[in-house]
């Protein structure tokens, strides 16, 4: 799942004002389990839009913002979303896209920042930053960038104090974790000579 945040009301009023008519669409899926693109969060949008002065033409939930079948399925004959000239998408940053794909004439708007990709479990502890240089395979399944407070990916701060974060106490340094769980594989010396920077 895609986590999301809310972007500031005041970056999205300031994308929609020079917009007439908007339509504000959520989506059921990822954001919905966020609490940023669910019913709710759509309905609240609306009355701040409102309460601005802004026309709403409609609101909608997409089971999947992402779906291109989805959207064109509730999208293409919603008489209200047809007299929107703009719409306001609470959804990750690939279903706005594909909203925008497959209405071009429409402005468009995004009203979520989308975080990282997670599981979604309550003892939610795993996350993908979507960086693009997946090291997990050197790492041994344990990712430094999104488990590390500094974001360090060359090796730990030095910081550390009996395996533990010095930005949090009670959080265990993901580098002692990484380190001690290739040593268990006997991969230790090989992945410190190739890949944490020399100090």
């Amino acid at each position: 799942m895609i986590l999301t945040s809310k972007k500031p009301q005041e970056e999205v009023l300031a994308s929609l004002q020079d917009s007439g008519t908007i339509f504000v669409i959520g989506c059921a899926s990822c954001a919905a389990r966020s609490k940023t693109g669910d019913q709710k969060a759509v309905d609240d949008m609306k009355e701040l839009l409102l309460s601005k002065g802004k026309q709403v033409a409609g609101t909608l939930v997409l089971p999947a913002a992402c779906n291109l079948q989805t959207v064109e399925k509730y999208l293409a004959k919603n008489e209200d979303f047809a007299k929107a000239d703009a719409v306001l998408i609470l959804a990750c940053g690939t279903g706005v896209q594909t909203v925008g794909d497959i209405f071009p004439q429409k402005t468009i708007a995004a009203g979520l920042n989308s975080i990282c990709i997670s599981t979604s479990g309550s003892q939610n502890k795993r996350f993908c930053s979507v960086c693009g240089h997946c090291v997990l395979s050197f790492t041994q399944g344990l990712c430094q960038k999104t488990r590390c407070p500094k974001g360090l990916v060359n090796g730990p701060c030095g910081g550390f104090v009996g395996g533990k974060c010095e930005v949090d106490d009670k959080q265990d340094c993901v580098w002692v974790l990484i380190y001690e769980k290739l040593k268990k594989h006997g991969k230790a010396d090989e992945f410190i000579k190739s890949f944490i920077s020399p100090l």
